[in-house]
């Protein structure tokens, strides 16, 4: 009896937890805190919490993804890649076209 009640209950708190997102909230503040807002200082408690919150999401990187996670890591001041050529567009395309469609063959 007991172990059902036990299961009931983890079925409740995992149901709730999935319905309020705590995860999601709590990532979702403390990137809106560096990005959206003015930056608080090393002396705001915001700014402690926050780094609880970003190295949570590091350590959920690293055990679920290592590879990529370090990957990301190591590349991640890489100037980006360079860019390829132009297009050169033909100026007198049209010309050439129509061209090409008066010689051709009628069906």
């Amino acid at each position: 009896m007991i172990t059902v009640l036990a299961a009931l209950a983890l079925l409740a708190v995992g149901y709730t937890a999935g319905r309020l997102k705590p995860c999601a909230r709590a990532s979702s503040w403390a990137h809106w805190l560096f990005v959206g807002t003015t930056r608080p200082g090393r002396r705001d408690p915001r700014w402690w919490l926050a780094q609880v919150v970003f190295l949570g999401e590091i350590a959920v990187l690293l055990a679920t993804r290592p590879r990529q996670t370090l990957h990301a890591w190591k590349h991640r001041n890489d100037p980006p890649p360079p860019r390829g050529p132009a297009p050169k567009i033909d100026p007198d395309w049209a010309a050439k076209r129509r061209a090409a469609t008066e010689t051709e063959e009628p069906r």
